[in-house]
């Protein structure tokens, strides 16, 4: 497999996206995978067998088989986005959006499978690390490699310019 392009370095105020490259990849092979396996098993399913099967009961194998490559897809489908104004990100089906003076830092540490954003608590003050909010960044895969460590260290850098220019 390719390595994945490298993240360019923008102005803070151009938008960018991160996705992880490697793991959509891995959706997609299995979600065919699954479609086509599924496939072969039904046509190696003797004739006197394949009769037996009333429609709504192959409706609902169909229906069975399209949630769970629905379910892939959706997994697969994780971004981040950053702009001048702040980071969004989309894990699964919930998508969450933050100005940049809530974001402390982004961080993926040894061992971390995927990158996470550390955010200010709006309802505590922070004394310690642990009081952070923690949310994962499920575009941004460790197994992508140094695209994974670029895109963290842009966003960072995007952070640490919308602090020294705040916009508005």
């Amino acid at each position: 497999m390719a390595a994945p392009h490298q993240p360019t370095p923008a102005a803070g105020d151009q938008p960018v996206s991160y996705r992880s490259n490697r793991l959509r990849f891995f959706v997609m092979v299995a979600a065919l995978g699954l479609v086509a396996l599924s496939f072969v098993f039904w046509v190696a399913l003797p004739p006197n067998l394949k009769a037996e099967f009333t429609l709504s009961q192959a409706v609902t194998l169909l229906l069975i088989l399209g949630l769970f490559v629905f379910a892939l897809l959706i997994v697969g489908n994780g971004v981040v986005r950053a702009d001048a104004d702040g980071l969004s990100f989309r894990n699964g089906l919930s998508r969450h959006r933050y100005p940049w003076s809530r974001v402390h830092q982004v961080v993926m540490r040894p061992g971390d499978a995927w990158a996470q954003v550390l955010l200010i608590p709006t309802d505590r003050a922070v004394e310690v690390a642990a009081d952070l909010d923690h949310r994962m960044l499920m575009g941004i895969q460790r197994g992508d490699g140094t695209y994974a460590t670029a895109a963290v260290e842009d966003l960072n850098r995007r952070l640490k310019a919308a602090r020294q220019h705040p916009h508005g």
